[in-house]
């Protein structure tokens, strides 16, 4: 009741604090603005802050001076780049149609109600709040930045080395957690042919048709993908040409690549190339590839999704927590819950389509402070008095060690050419 009464003490500044953030979207690893936000407010409450990690990324600490887990909890900072959403902030042509703003508001909203001389004597170990850049990934090259998700990033370098579990919670039409999520890698294809004039077109190399041909070869494959690893492929021809009475020299593509496992995606991006390499032998063209690692699925950890049901019941009597089974969409949380135990609920309050021009909240209440609330009741559950619920989940074996987790998404990260 306590901690439920604290955050209501600052419902206005939390509700305040997200539309300010959906005023000024930002793209992933370019959240100045925003990150500025979450500085001044951790600041405001007296904890030592962390800046500019992987560009943009915070993370403040509050410590019991009790042995104990250190638990985290998480908001995304970025916005999709989205220059034709109504709300589209014009100097950076991004959008809050994913909802980061209320996880950021969230977050803010849990630190400002744990962070007390009452919370600290009666819990063992350490909070950990942590702004994270760049969720939606970012394919643009940043000096310093290897991988395009930001929680990647701050895993490669340590930020949650001392981190034992992980907590956030995304916005959505409903309250509930998926039991799984669809991983990726990214695929930027150049095709190299030669050009000509379109009247004479046999003193040219036709790289659209090069290119027109590896997806045709991809696609005649779609009968032999696996139903279990919920295989999806979609992408743009980015530049078909520069004229239309020129026979195309060179032609780009940009691809994702979706699939459950991590088994999945590199078999599914394995498959791509060689549909890629096939066709420049057909054609007699060069072809680059360039694959970026993407997300791995998300492993949500049972008990910690024990207890947040348990306190999502307490502060939305009534509310439904739905099994989503598996999403065949994707988050970099995905890969914080590989190398340790995390949960990536989804908080009701929402309504129209994720990552679309009509994504908005219904409730301000629900959808910004309600989400506060059970966050930052999981933590006092998980640490209170000796954190012995803490200590029970931190002792859980995540899929990877970090070094692990690390040699697969460097495995990934290739440049091929042919």
């Amino acid at each position: 009741t306590n901690i439920c009464n604290a955050v209501d003490a600052s419902a206005e500044k939390i509700i305040e604090l997200a539309g300010s953030i959906r005023k000024e979207a930002e793209p992933g690893y370019e959240e100045y603005k925003t990150a500025a936000k979450v500085e001044n407010i951790f600041r405001t409450l007296g904890l030592p802050v962390e800046t500019k990690l992987a560009n943009t990324g915070i993370k403040a600490v509050f410590d019991s001076g009790k042995y104990g887990p250190n638990v985290a909890v998480l908001g995304e900072l970025d916005a999709l780049v989205m220059p034709n959403h109504p709300e589209a902030n014009p100097e950076t042509g991004a959008a809050h149609a994913c909802g980061h703003e209320m996880q950021i508001a969230a977050l803010c909203g849990t630190a400002m109600a744990l962070c007390s001389d009452v919370v600290r004597e009666n819990i063992s170990g350490r909070i950990s709040f942590i702004a994270v850049p760049a969720e939606e990934g970012r394919s643009k090259e940043f000096d310093g930045i290897t991988f395009m998700s930001g929680k990647a990033e701050l895993i490669r370098r340590g930020v949650f080395d001392d981190v034992d579990m992980a907590m956030m919670t995304h916005a959505n039409s409903q309250y509930g957690i998926a039991e799984s999520s669809n991983g990726f890698v990214i695929k930027k294809v150049t095709f190299h042919g030669k050009a000509a004039h379109a009247g004479r077109p046999w003193n040219g190399i036709n790289a659209l048709s090069a290119a027109r041909n590896a997806l045709a070869a991809v696609d005649m494959q779609r009968d032999t993908f696996s139903d279990d690893e919920f295989i999806r492929i979609h992408g743009i021809i980015s530049k078909g040409g520069e004229v239309v009475n020129i026979v195309p020299k060179e032609v780009e593509l940009e691809y994702q690549l979706r699939a459950r496992t991590a088994a999945g995606v590199k078999a599914l991006s394995d498959m791509f190339d060689r549909c890629m390499h096939g066709a420049a032998i057909a054609f007699g063209v060069k072809v680059d590839i360039r694959t970026r690692a993407g997300y791995l699925s998300v492993n949500n950890d049972p008990d910690l999704t024990l207890i947040h049901k348990a306190n999502l019941s307490a502060v939305c009597p009534g509310a439904e927590f739905v099994n989503m089974h598996h999403r065949p969409s994707s988050t970099d949380m995905g890969d914080l819950s590989s190398v340790m135990p995390a949960i990536h609920p989804y908080s009701g309050g929402w309504s129209g389509t994720s990552h679309g021009v009509d994504f908005h909240w219904d409730d301000e209440y629900e959808a910004f402070v309600a989400p506060a609330k059970v966050m930052a009741m999981n933590v006092i559950d998980l640490l209170y008095g000796e954190a012995e619920e803490a200590k029970k989940i931190a002792a859980h074996k995540p899929l990877f060690t970090k070094e692990e987790y690390l040699d697969y998404l460097n495995s990934m990260e290739k440049a091929l050419s042919y």
